[in-house]
């Protein structure tokens, strides 16, 4: 995993949980799974998406990634999500889909600048200021023009 470790996960499920959730034939080593890894990554291709107007996702997630307890929670609560629903014999406790729908609300959030990530880099522009989305509203109430 690059982003999130396994005390990460181990907060929000217990270890033998997770262990049993995406247990291999080989065995069970949550710092070197590659199911675990392929749901991180897909995690934060998900987080990217939703921050990548405001933020330096490249910068976050780069080779020294910028940790945020922030995003660690909501990677952390989408990959155990996601990992216990990959299990089909069994259902996804409501606690899980609750984890994982806050989530998502956080991630909205930060994309509609309501929640800001602290310490992590904001998008600039070639003179150094902060590139902000643009908002605006086009209607024309009086058709004036």
């Amino acid at each position: 995993m690059r982003y999130i470790n396994k005390e990460d996960l181990i907060t929000i499920i217990q270890e033998r949980l997770m262990g049993e959730s995406v247990a291999l034939a080989t065995g069970i080593d949550l710092d070197n799974n590659a199911i675990l890894d392929n749901i991180e990554e897909k995690a934060i291709d998900l987080v990217v998406s939703y921050i990548s107007g405001t933020y330096d996702h490249e910068q976050i997630f780069g080779a020294e990634p910028t940790r945020n307890g922030v995003l660690v929670q909501i990677i952390a609560s989408i990959v155990v999500y996601r990992s216990v629903r990959r299990n089909a014999a069994r259902k996804v406790p409501e606690d899980y889909i609750q984890l994982y729908n806050d989530a998502k609300k956080d991630l909205e959030r930060i994309q509609s600048g309501v929640m800001n990530l602290i310490d992590c880099p904001k998008l600039t522009k070639e003179d150094g200021t902060s590139a902000s989305p643009v908002f605006g509203n086009n209607t024309n109430d009086n058709y004036f023009i």
